[in-house]
């Protein structure tokens, strides 16, 4: 009766375990990154140079089966930086908020490809125009994610937003490495 009973436990110990490890990626999370953008505006003469680039995200995943995971994301980049110059005029962007359908599929217990696709607006200031703008874009992207703990995730990311306001167009292709934490 004790070795059933020790072995019932063992099972039970490497069940919950194994149970606990395969649940990485799922749940309520937040996230930082930090990284590197460039935006074209199309049609202009602006000198436009890869800048730093920093994202704030919440995120809340569920797994839909068979290691398949997605759910929403919610991103802010309080970024202020300059776009691009040409001559005397300064193009900045203000701030970027973000909300994305996330969905990637989990390889092994710690390692997860994914996709993303979302709305994007964002706030851009001139010196010629004397005021600031927004612009809503469409942005999507994949990315890797490793679990280094049970809640703790680093990862790597690309993705791309177009912008569009009347006849403006701009281009953002934004490479970032992550760092996050699930509940």
């Amino acid at each position: 009766m004790k070795k059933i009973l020790l072995a019932v436990l063992i099972a039970g110990s490497a069940a919950a375990v194994s149970a606990q490890s395969m649940s990485s990626f799922t749940g309520t999370g937040v996230e930082i990154g930090a990284g590197v953008s460039k935006t074209d505006f199309k049609n202009s003469n602006l000198d436009e140079k890869n800048r730093a680039d920093f994202a704030i995200r919440g995120s809340h995943n569920v797994e839909f089966g068979n290691n398949w995971i997605g759910g929403g994301e919610i991103a802010l980049k309080p970024i202020h930086r300059k776009v691009g110059t040409a001559g005397s005029i300064n193009l900045k962007q203000k701030y970027d908020v973000g909300l994305s359908y996330v969905h990637g599929y989990r390889f092994a217990q710690d390692l997860m490809a994914y996709g993303k696709v979302g709305y994007h607006y964002g706030k851009f200031s001139s010196t010629n125009s004397g005021g600031s703008h927004g612009m809503h874009g469409v942005g999507y992207g994949v990315g890797m994610k490793y679990a280094l703990a049970p809640n703790v995730e680093a990862g790597i990311e690309w993705e791309q937003t177009r912008y569009k306001r009347d006849d403006n167009k701009a281009t953002n292709n934004a490479y970032m490495a992550t760092v996050g934490y699930r509940f």
